[in-house]
């Protein structure tokens, strides 16, 4: 089923931004009116429609000049007002059908351009990285251009033409301007991606979105400076939900305070680490007939929880503001059913942490919904969360907790559930391993986090969305269920790579945990329908 973004969000304004030159104008028989001439491209755009944005609302008024574009992304604003012209953003609307010059063939999924007020001459997605960039820091041109060029690790002016230079340079020139062209094509496949997996939105609802997807977009190129594959910085709707709160919702406004309560079970019983239980594989391969019991205990039980929001009966969702605490950042919570501290046997701590708390605007609320994992950055896409050093900062304890860091990935390990079973695990080549592990986290990851300023990205994000459309805060819990997560597992054989699960999309223990998790092993998105999740569930508290 399409999700569709629940926000009642009003359009963002857009600051007013002086900028020098860029573009082709010429005065009309009114003399208080002119033209307005240039190109648009990502490749150059045929059936766009670029407008001066009169108002600032982010939108293609009917009462705005506009143009639709032709051959070579052409285009001509008519009977501009001469103050207008240069003191006003260009906006452009890239219907689905636009065809792209690049392959000669429509877009496919829509999405919007813009440059900083008087450039007229060539609008593409590395002008609209700038028009943002100063909107949002109040920079000028030059030190807005020189941030974004630093960033992308390009040299070239933002606001060139870089197909037509590409065509016109040779040697090192050329090559920079067709690095420019290819972060321009990777940062509107990543939009378009985003927005695919948004789903449906409103026309008033483009500004905030397209402004956030702007920035997570080109941060996701700055990871690479390359090319990008069309898989890498594609987050979950439930992430992008939040990230498009973050600017229409004000924390002020939120005063109804929030408990969500969690549990792990097993056989309808709560359970924690260091409990032995008994797990039934109800999927053997060698005789379906014949279910599988294993005996051991639980030595590690722990998962992050993010994009908390609360639902009405209409389907809205509202941001849930976390008090910041030691198993709280940045809206990331860390739920704790104890871990094995003990370097033989097991001695698991008890100082649990079962609730989220937190702060949301009045209202009465019917569901809830979250995503299990850290996302890249927080909701504002201010600060690094998923991959940052992972020296430990008193203030950032929650997600640098100690053993839900990737040793070998820089992130974290979003879900870490480890078993013990009484007899040793058998592995292929005879040799023995004492415990079964499932740690669920982002794969494919590039960009060094150690390393100031450097962006990360990741092709399979394996952030699970969570949406329950019932759900009371005063009478029911979010439960996660054991049980089920090995139903389909053999816990007492190692087939191979990592002991158990840990993410990697050729591990043969892998699809069984990520079908019970409702996660694609092969791109790492939450699963809906039949293949959606069966771990999670809402119970009576």
């Amino acid at each position: 089923m399409k999700h569709t973004l629940r926000f009642a969000l009003s359009a963002l304004s857009i600051g007013l931004l002086s900028a020098c030159g860029g573009g082709s104008s010429e005065t009309s028989s009114n003399t208080n009116t002119t033209s307005v001439s240039g190109q648009v491209a990502d490749g150059y755009l045929q059936g766009a429609t670029v407008c001066l944005d009169l108002n600032l609302n982010s939108v293609c008024d009917v009462n705005e000049p506009s143009a639709v574009t032709g051959e070579n992304g052409r285009y001509t604003l008519d009977d501009v007002n001469l103050d207008d012209a240069d003191s006003l953003p260009i906006l452009v609307e890239v219907p689905e059908t636009a065809i792209d010059e690049d392959t000669m063939s429509a877009v496919g999924q829509a999405y919007m351009l813009s440059a900083p007020a008087g450039i007229h001459a060539f609008v593409s997605p590395l002008t609209t990285m700038l028009q943002q960039q100063m909107q949002n820091s109040g920079e000028d041109m030059a030190t807005a251009m020189q941030s974004i060029q630093q960033q992308l690790n390009l040299t070239v002016d933002l606001t060139q033409d870089y197909i037509a230079m590409a065509q016109t340079t040779t040697g090192d020139a050329q090559l920079e301007y067709q690095a420019a062209h290819s972060a321009a094509q990777a940062m509107v496949r990543n939009m378009q991606a985003n927005l695919a997996s948004l789903g449906a939105i409103a026309a008033e609802q483009k500004a905030a979105v397209m402004q956030q997807l702007v920035t997570m977009a080109r941060q996701t190129v700055a990871a690479s400076q390359t090319m990008l594959d069309g898989n890498y910085g594609i987050e979950t709707p439930n992430t992008l939900e939040a990230t498009v709160a973050s600017v229409v919702n004000s924390t002020g406004a939120a005063t109804q305070a929030v408990n969500v309560q969690f549990d792990l079970m097993h056989n309808g019983a709560s359970v924690r680490c260091g409990e032995a239980i008994n797990l039934i594989n109800t999927d053997n391969q060698v005789d379906p007939s014949d279910s599988q019991d294993t005996t051991g205990q639980l030595v590690d039980a722990r998962f992050f929880v993010s994009n908390l929001m609360l639902t009405k009966a209409d389907g809205s969702a509202t941001p849930v503001y976390l008090t910041p605490n030691a198993n709280q950042y940045q809206n990331v919570a860390l739920l704790d059913f104890g871990y094995n501290t003990a370097s033989s046997g097991v001695e698991c701590t008890t100082t649990y942490n079962m609730n989220i708390n937190g702060m949301v605007a009045p209202g009465q609320y019917t569901g809830v919904q979250m995503t299990v994992g850290v996302p890249i950055r927080s909701a504002d896409l201010a600060t690094k969360l998923n991959h940052t050093d992972r020296t430990f900062d008193a203030d950032r304890a929650a997600i640098t907790a100690s053993g839900m860091n990737w040793s070998w990935q820089g992130g974290r390990k979003f879900v870490k559930v480890e078993f013990m079973p009484n007899d040793p695990i058998e592995k292929p080549d005879g040799s023995t391993t004492p415990k079964w592990n499932v740690h669920i986290g982002s794969t494919g990851c590039i960009g060094d986090p150690t390393i100031a300023g450097n962006e990360t990205t990741c092709t399979n994000a394996n952030r699970l969305d969570l949406n329950f459309s019932e759900f009371d805060s005063q009478t029911q819990k979010v439960a996660f269920d054991v049980g089920t997560l090995f139903a389909k597992s053999d816990v007492t054989y190692e087939g191979g790579g990592a002991v158990g699960c840990m993410s990697a999309t050729n591990d043969p223990e892998c699809p069984a945990i990520f079908q019970q998790f409702g996660l694609s092993l092969e791109k790492g998105q939450s699963l809906t329908g039949d293949q959606a999740q069966s771990v999670f569930s809402v119970i009576a508290k």
